[in-house]
């Protein structure tokens, strides 16, 4: 039954209502839905994503940012730090969400991150728990390597830390090219050494990563495959596609004086509708960016941001909208000798021609994501001494519990930067031209590209109210670069990634640089004012509803309750409270896996 008319999502009453489809509402959704004594509601503002190649196979990772049909396309408000500009902010669209746009790529933190999470005040909500969430929503595939070539391709996981029985088809490459045996060995020469087992809790080193791939048909594996598909005809389970909700209907009424979540505003076809009588919960599961928006538009925020736009304040909350954190990113590319196969052919009609043919045997290029090898490195790697960077705020909340809360995020950061466990910076290596470096490839030549991220930045930004229009797009301001620490980071790690392209086979490899040109690299004033000109997002903004105290400037408990309400819950990666120093994927499924359990065990109100 799932998917359902408007006329047919009006007549049901729900127990649970999820606002999103995405990767953690679609996750949610499912697992609710397996107690079939409770009616499940989910509302998402985009439609079914079609069975194209630009979703489903690996090599096109990236094809589909920009569709507007799939990707809200967002863009940031001018970054004053970053030459004015503004930076496209992709977001998935459709059920699956983000889950059907994204890179593909499964990795996990350090245990020391998610610990913290517990230790901000999250009881229940710490490296042991959220394993098991972890691996409860993945199927990890054998790998196919050789012993040897395990180690050789720094992909040699400890099975007790991977799940196998869970909904989303987890694997290892299906094709490696040997540049990256060249590249590990040149990262290695450098003094960061291989991790075999990348995702048992110590993440700093090379690896070769998992990917959400489904091997035995080499598509991509989504929350919309994984969690919807198997289960669309589940009658308890009701999803209404192309509606956008533009406000969380409240009630007050508790004798704590809490708001009660009884229904939501949304428009479908154009129209104005309305949804209500939700017996246990509504839960946003909007992520990072319209989670707030939501929020905000429903009353709940900072008083002064709401009454700019003429809303009534019904939940004070200074947090929601603030802390907004993103990996900030640049690329540089290298051409390599021609020799190597690299992605940079697909330009050729023969080769894309002859690399279809072999996907159907579920080989060649197009069988794994262009982007397999990830360096994650220490401060030490990066040659920064303990007290070469501030940790001093530069961005002061005039609200004192953002303030304090802000503080103990810093405590932390000082902490694991001073330390080697826990990764600072990671460089990617993407076996071709990366699409945002500038410039254009010349045909018939093959290259190589470095992404180079901050894993744990020190600005903070922002996702607000632009209008009271509730289908006009919020402000997004991720604020990079406005902390000194994260551009001399990632002035670094471009430090770094230049040595590779000068050691062992891979510098053998490579035939000259591309962007930036060496002039750039030579000159420090202007490499910084070469990475201003260049930051990008890594798509993984996270933190504006964050779950801390709500002294500590929170928005949700550590059950993911809207402080001030009864029964308005957040399950998305916008209750992280903190950067992970990996990419977010696993861990947006490891909050939808938990959500449900608390749910579920509490019973909902």
């Amino acid at each position: 039954m799932p998917i359902v008319s408007i006329e047919k999502f009006h007549s049901v009453s729900f127990d649970y209502l999820i606002l999103g489809g995405g990767t953690c509402g679609l996750a949610l959704a499912s697992r609710l839905s397996e107690d079939e004594n409770l009616v499940v509601g989910v509302i998402e503002a985009g439609g079914v994503p079609a069975d194209i190649p630009e979703i489903t196979v690996p090599g096109f990772m990236g094809r589909i940012i920009g569709d507007p049909t799939y990707d809200w396309a967002f863009l940031s408000v001018p970054q004053a730090h970053a030459k004015g500009r503004t930076v496209l902010q992709p977001r998935g669209k459709g059920l699956g969400g983000t889950s059907i746009i994204n890179f593909m790529g499964l990795f996990r933190p350090s245990r020391a991150e998610y610990d913290a999470l517990e230790g901000l005040g999250n009881k229940g909500w710490n490296w042991e728990n959220l394993l098991g969430y972890m691996k409860k929503g993945e199927n990890t595939f054998p790998s196919r390597l050789s012993p040897e070539d395990a180690k050789i391709y720094a992909a040699n996981p400890k099975e007790k830390y991977h799940g196998v029985d869970g909904p989303l088809q987890k694997s290892l490459p299906l094709n490696i090219p040997p540049q990256n045996k060249f590249f590990f060995d040149a990262v290695e020469a450098l003094g960061v050494p291989r991790n075999e087992s990348h995702g048992d809790g110590s993440n700093v080193g090379s690896t070769t990563c998992f990917t959400s791939v489904d091997p035995r048909s080499a598509q991509r594996s989504s929350a919309f495959t994984a969690y919807f598909l198997p289960i669309q005809n589940r009658p308890n389970l009701l999803v209404l596609t192309n509606a956008q909700v533009t406000k969380v209907i409240l009630l007050e009424g508790s004798p704590q004086g809490e708001q009660t979540a009884i229904g939501v505003e949304f428009v479908h076809g154009g129209k104005q509708n309305v949804i209500k009588g939700v017996k246990k919960d509504v839960v946003v599961s909007a992520g990072a960016f319209q989670t707030p928006h939501l929020l905000e538009l429903s009353g709940i925020g900072d008083r002064s941001v709401l009454a700019k736009h003429g809303i009534e304040t019904l939940i004070h909350l200074p947090g929601v909208g603030e802390n907004l954190h993103e990996h900030p990113s640049v690329a540089t590319t290298v051409e390599i000798d021609s020799k190597y196969e690299t992605m940079d052919i697909m330009g050729d009609p023969n080769a894309l021609e002859l690399h279809t043919e072999l996907y159907k045997q579920r080989k060649g290029l197009l069988s794994s994501i262009a982007s397999m090898g990830f360096s994650f490195l220490s401060r030490r790697h990066l040659n920064l001494a303990g007290d070469a960077v501030s940790f001093k705020s530069l961005h002061e909340p005039t609200d004192s519990t953002l303030c304090r809360g802000l503080n103990k995020q810093y405590s932390l950061q000082k902490e694991w930067f001073a330390g080697e466990e826990v990764s600072q910076a990671e460089i990617i290596y993407q076996n071709g031209y990366h699409r945002r470096v500038s410039g254009i490839p010349t045909p018939g030549k093959r290259y190589a590209s470095f992404v180079h991220v901050v894993m744990h930045p020190l600005s903070r930004g922002s996702v607000h109210l632009s209008s009271a229009d509730p289908l006009v797009p919020p402000a997004i301001n991720p604020n990079y670069l406005a902390h000194p620490t994260d551009l001399k980071i990632l002035e670094k790690a471009v430090e770094f990634s230049a040595r590779i392209a000068t050691t062992g086979s891979f510098g053998e490899s490579v035939k000259g640089r591309v962007v930036p040109d060496q002039e750039i690299l030579d000159d420090p004033d202007k490499l910084r004012e070469w990475i201003r000109e260049s930051i990008a997002t890594t798509y993984h903004p996270l933190g504006t509803a964050a779950m801390l105290p709500k002294e500590d400037g929170g928005v949700v408990d550590s059950e993911l309750r809207v402080y001030g309400t009864r029964n308005l819950r957040v399950a998305d990666v916008s209750i992280l409270p903190m950067q992970l120093s990996c990419h977010i994927q696993s861990a947006a499924y490891a909050i939808a896996e938990k959500a449900a359990d608390i749910l579920r065990i509490g019973g909902g109100n």
